[in-house]
Parts: structure tokens; C-alpha cells; sequence
């Protein structure tokens, strides 16, 4: 494979540290949530024995208008970073509109690399953080049927080999979680607790069932691994009508829900709820179409060992939106909207995701959200 990266324009500028570091609590980093922006990343860290391995897609439509730029830096909240120059990186996939790299990087007393690409006036980062907490990510990674590593958090085909040891250990769990309480609701433990459904051993490829998601690490030894929920083919998107009318719950009354869920003829009581919430079959239609398409959005955000809508993240993106301003430190992000309407949520490494965001509860987001909910009810396009 090429040690470049092609159709990107690396800038190695220094070598050392600057005098400033990213500020990342003056950052606005909401183009990350916003699927319309024109470039798109996603990643996945792993560890190797001289360092880490950094996978890397970009996607774009107007790619090479782009400068990129690697930037190293300890923390968040660093004083100094430096400009970084891979030595190895390696093309794995190329197409008009994106490229798929891996990066290998030694080991470095640094927790974070940063993507900076721009246009002219115009800068933006991406940042990728190499350690869970105080522990190194994991060694091995799921790869498709090409054998190109899979960077998001779940598979919604059958039969995805792995990468990264000659036997490992799978942990089976069923996907039983809730989804997010409301924003007033009393805080709850951060750090799931999930009893072992089963566990099983295999060398590069194992069959996973729907409706479960597994942590497959190297061996039991190990202190870290990767969390994939097994989804219908179909996901991020929902089709089945149990699954729509469970993703209702945050529209909805909890005698509402019941009233649908119980109904002899819950198609019938789907239908009636949307119908008589916004008047007419056509305002029904494109309530129905917008609140799905933030499910499934949520779903391609925010999907870690639970579908994303069912997440903190994920709920508060459904009922208020895209953020309009995103500011991350290592332990906190912050979401503001131009109303006024802001959420914090604390960031916290778990045994199934390297990053777990929990929102933190307050009484004094009650009538917050209660009136969103009526907005949201009165017309979806507010």
C-alpha cells in the first residue's frame, strides 16, 4: 500500500511544541452532529506493541478543496501541541468523495490527536482521543467482507470477521436497556450493570444474534475491548412497527404509550396517535418523516452498547435538535442552542464504551422540556 494519503494535502509545519494548544472549551465543535456538513469522519483506535493504530474515513464531496493538518497534544486543556507528521500511513481505500487511511502512530506520552482541516477563514477539528480513560484501547477490531476494519459501533450483517489475534474472547449480552430518562429525572448509576448472557471463544469469525451486543476482547486477561450491537440489516433506520412505536417514547404521554402498546390493533393505534396530534394525513406524514429521520440520525451518532436514540445524547437530539454550538473537555461536553436551551453531559469511560455520555439531571429542566414536547407536538418542523 502507498505511505501517503492520497488526496489529502498533509501540512508539517513544526516540529516540537507551540506556544498554544487547542482550547477545546472554546471550540465549537457541532459540525461533528450535523449529517449535512460537507466533510464527515469516523475513526477507530487500536493498540499494537509500538504504539497505537489510528483508522481514519473522511468522506467529502469536494475533498481536495480541503487542508489537513495532524496535531498532537496531552489533554483537552493541553498548554502546548505540536504539529505531527505520520511517517506511516498506509491508503486502504480511495474513491472520489473519500479516503479510508490508517495511521500508525509510536507510543507518546500524548492522549490526543487532532484533525485540523480547512479552506481559507475557515478551520475545523476533529478529535481523537488514543486511551479509554488511563487504559489503551483494545488490540483487536472488526473487519468486513473486504477485510477494511468497521468503525461503527455496531453490525447489522451476519458472519464479520476480527483482526488483531489468532483466538478471542466474545462476552454475549441481551439489549434490554431503556431508553434515556427525561431530563429532570433523578440521576441514575453512570456505569451500566449488565449480567453475562453467555460467553465463547473464537479465532477470526463468529455468528451474533440480533438484539444483543457483545464485548469481544483478546483473551480474558484483558482489561479492554470492543463493544458491537448486533441490528436488524435495516439499521440506523426502523421499519418494524414495534420498533416505531417504541421509539415514540419520548412524544408521548406514558398513558399514551400504554394505550398503543396494549391496543388489539396497535398499527391502528400507531396511526390514530399521529393523526390526531397534528390534525391531517399530510402534517401527520411529515411528522412522522421528521421525527424518524432524527431517530435515525441519533442512531448513526450516537449508537454505542445501546442504539443511539435510546442514548442521552440521542434523546436530547431528538426533542431539541442539532446543537447549534458543541464545546468538549475530557471529562464534559456541552451542548447550547440559540433559544437558550443548554445540556451538559459528563463523559465517563465504562467496560463497554470508551466514551459513555451521561446527561446531567436537574429539576430546573422540567419546564424545559415539557414545553419543547408541546412544541414539538404542535408542529415538528419547530
Amino acid at each position: 500500500m502507498r505511505k501517503h494519503l492520497l488526496l489529502l494535502s498533509i501540512i508539517a509545519l513544526l516540529y516540537g511544541y507551540s506556544a498554544n494548544a487547542i482550547d477545546f472549551s472554546r471550540v465549537n465543535l457541532a459540525w461533528q452532529y450535523d449529517l449535512t456538513f460537507s466533510v464527515k469522519m469516523s475513526h477507530r483506535v487500536v493498540k499494537t506493541d509500538a504504539g497505537n493504530v489510528v483508522f481514519l474515513n473522511i468522506s467529502s464531496q469536494n475533498i481536495n478543496e480541503w487542508e489537513y493538518e495532524f496535531l498532537m497534544q496531552r489533554d483537552y486543556d493541553s498548554e502546548a501541541h505540536r504539529s505531527f507528521s505520520p511517517t506511516a500511513i498506509d491508503t486502504l481505500l480511495s474513491t472520489k468523495s473519500g479516503v479510508l487511511v490508517k495511521i500508525s502512530l509510536p507510543e507518546t506520552k500524548d492522549n490526543l490527536l487532532v484533525v485540523k482541516f480547512n479552506k481559507p477563514e475557515n478551520f475545523y477539528y476533529y478529535d481523537i482521543s488514543l486511551k479509554i480513560g488511563f487504559l489503551s484501547f483494545p488490540e483487536v477490531y472488526p473487519v468486513n467482507a473486504n477485510g477494511l476494519p468497521i468503525l461503527e459501533n455496531y453490525f447489522n450483517r451476519s458472519g464479520n470477521s476480527w483482526w488483531g489475534a489468532n483466538s478471542m474472547l466474545a462476552m454475549q449480552y441481551a439489549e434490554k436497556f431503556s431508553m434515556a430518562k427525561p431530563p429532570m429525572a433523578e440521576m441514575e448509576p453512570l456505569s451500566p450493570q449488565v449480567d453475562v448472557d453467555s460467553t465463547f471463544a473464537f479465532r477470526n469469525k463468529a455468528e451474533f444474534l440480533e438484539n444483543y451486543f457483545y464485548t469481544v476482547r483478546k483473551d480474558s486477561l484483558a482489561t479492554t475491548g470492543v463493544t458491537i450491537l448486533r441490528v436488524p440489516p435495516y439499521f440506523p433506520e426502523y421499519r418494524q412497527l414495534v420498533e416505531l412505536i417504541e421509539a415514540m417514547f419520548y412524544l408521548t404521554s406514558e398513558q399514551e404509550m400504554k394505550a398503543i402498546i396494549k391496543s388489539p390493533n396497535p398499527k391502528e393505534a400507531f396511526d390514530s396517535f399521529w393523526m390526531n396530534t397534528y390534525s391531517t394525513k399530510s402534517r401527520a406524514r411529515l411528522a412522522i418523516r421528521k421525527y424518524y429521520n432524527k431517530v435515525e440520525y441519533s442512531n448513526r451518532l450516537f449508537t454505542d452498547f445501546k442504539p443511539g436514540w435510546k442514548t442521552d445524547r440521542g434523546m436530547i437530539f431528538i426533542v431539541f435538535g442539532r446543537p447549534d454550538e458543541v464545546y468538549r473537555s475530557r471529562n464534559s461536553e456541552e451542548w447550547y442552542y440559540d433559544d437558550g436551551d443548554a445540556f451538559e453531559f459528563t463523559i465517563i469511560s465504562t467496560f463497554f464504551a470508551p466514551k459513555t455520555y451521561a446527561l446531567r439531571r436537574s429539576k430546573a429542566l422540567e419546564e424545559v422540556w415539557f414545553n419543547q414536547i408541546a412544541a414539538l407536538r404542535r408542529d415538528i418542523n419547530e
